[in-house]
């Protein structure tokens, strides 16, 4: 019922992206929730907390249900919201498998939930739109860490410091 059954590739390269990043005892925002698939997974990598949200009233449903249903509503908490408003919880690592076109608006204010030196993945990303994605990013203060590819999708992951700004 909503977007996310984790067989696409753009799911798979987000959740590796999360798996090098070392989710255990990090905060963590699944942004663009959809199913809960990556929500999920950080959890069982042993996030502390991870918050899932989504705009979409039935893709905050589903998460829900499949959440509860895998017993890991005690570490995910789902809201519906647009991570692009104000939403009070800073996280270790945010991951957005999401177009490459929301990606880049979601570059410039997604830094307000970050903790300092914080972690962007970036996903759902069509190769030939990656160029558009990297320098957004680069634009808005973080660091290239590192570019994984499968089949036509790719993901990125970022670090954000101010001093990237300089």
């Amino acid at each position: 019922m909503a977007f996310g059954t984790g067989t696409h590739e753009s799911t798979y390269l987000c959740a590796k992206l999360m798996q090098e990043e070392d989710c255990d005892q990090k905060k963590v925002i699944d942004a663009g929730c959809g199913s809960g698939i990556l929500s999920m997974a950080a959890a069982l990598m042993g996030s502390s907390r991870v918050l899932a949200v989504d705009v979409d009233p039935e893709a905050v449903r589903v998460a829900e249900e499949n959440i509860k249903k895998n017993n890991l509503d005690h570490v995910i908490e789902v809201r519906k919201a647009d991570i692009m408003e104000y939403l009070p919880f800073k996280a270790e690592i945010i991951a957005a498998n999401l177009l490459a076109e929301i990606i880049v608006k979601l570059a410039k204010k997604i830094k307000k939930n970050l903790e300092p030196g914080g972690v962007f993945i970036a996903s759902g990303i069509l190769t030939e739109k990656k160029e558009m994605v990297i320098e957004e990013l680069v634009s808005q203060g973080f660091r290239i860490k590192k570019i994984l590819e499968k089949g036509e999708w790719c993901a990125v992951s970022s670090q954000y410091n101010e001093k990237n700004l300089c």
